[in-house]
């Protein structure tokens, strides 16, 4: 019975880590935390449901068309709300994500509905058996994914151009500016990638907990905890915190009951930040003049 909690842990865990690497990867770049953030998500699952279990798409098409949704729909929230906004005018940010997510939700009810959907799992077939433990093939995929997702951006923050120029701006705005490097780029390219990890992540839980537009609020609290958990701005962190939430929500649904799970991740969240206001990993942030 360990085992199999320890597993239902790393899938939630790992999927909560993706939600708050978007968070991470944003704020990072460009001091916003973007609360529509959850509804990226959603949209992902959303879409992907839609068009593989209504339409009958193949799996793997409707997964691509999802992700590159949330994409456009990413960079027009930037570009359309964000980018000309004064960036010092953080109540104004927060309202217009809080806005946006509003949005998001309204439109999944009217052009995608309000049931709830089922999608198909990424592979056919059974689990797998080990040790006691049962193993789906889409927690294969979700923490694969994972792994590749977090490859790929230390990949791109430490050894291309682009990143370093993003790690350049999230460290001193104007200093970045005067070296030639663009903040409004960085920004862009932050947002795109806050919405293809998030579309990722909508579309590999979908066939494990369902697709609702209702998701997104859920989503994205329990993706900002993992991220506040870990270190807002570090995606480490937010791996960190994501699979330490995960498990004590498992082991707190396992050994004393669902009930509490909530609760006992609060406290543990609380008390960390009581300890550690920065988050496990976090750094305190670098003043900017």
């Amino acid at each position: 019975m360990l085992y199999q909690i320890i597993l239902s842990g790393l899938t939630v865990g790992a999927i909560y880590a993706l939600i708050a690497i978007g968070f991470t990867i944003v704020f990072s770049t460009v001091r916003i935390v973007n609360f529509a953030h959850g509804e990226f998500v959603m949209a992902g699952g959303m879409i992907y449901a839609y068009l593989s279990a209504v339409h009958g798409m193949p799996v793997f098409p409707a997964v691509a068309i999802a992700i590159g949704a949330c994409v456009v729909l990413a960079l027009l929230v930037y570009e359309l709300g964000l980018a000309s906004m004064d960036k010092d005018n953080h109540i104004a940010q927060v309202m217009i994500t809080l806005g946006v997510g509003i949005t998001l939700k309204g439109l999944a009810q009217i052009f995608i509905g309000k049931d709830t959907q089922f999608p198909p799992a990424f592979s056919a077939g059974g689990p797998l058996a080990v040790g006691g433990a049962t193993i789906p093939y889409q927690m294969l995929w979700i923490v694969g994914a994972l792994a590749v997702l977090m490859l790929g951006l230390y990949m791109l923050l430490h050894h291309t151009r682009v990143g370093k120029g993003m790690m350049a701006v999230s460290i001193n705005h104007y200093a970045a500016t005067l070296m030639g490097i663009s903040p409004r780029r960085s920004a862009v390219i932050a947002f795109m990638l806050a919405g293809l990890i998030g579309g990722a992540a909508g579309t590999l839980l979908a066939p494990v907990a369902s697709a609702h537009y209702d998701n997104g609020i859920f989503l994205g609290i329990k993706g900002f905890a993992a991220a506040i958990l870990g270190g807002l701005g570090s995606p480490l962190g937010a791996v960190v915190g994501g699979l330490i939430l995960g498990l004590t929500e498992s082991v707190t649904a396992g050994y004393i009951s669902s009930v509490y799970k909530d609760a006992v991740s609060l406290v543990l969240l609380l008390a960390i930040l009581l300890i550690r206001p920065q988050g496990l990993i976090g750094k305190r942030l670098p003043q900017k003049f």
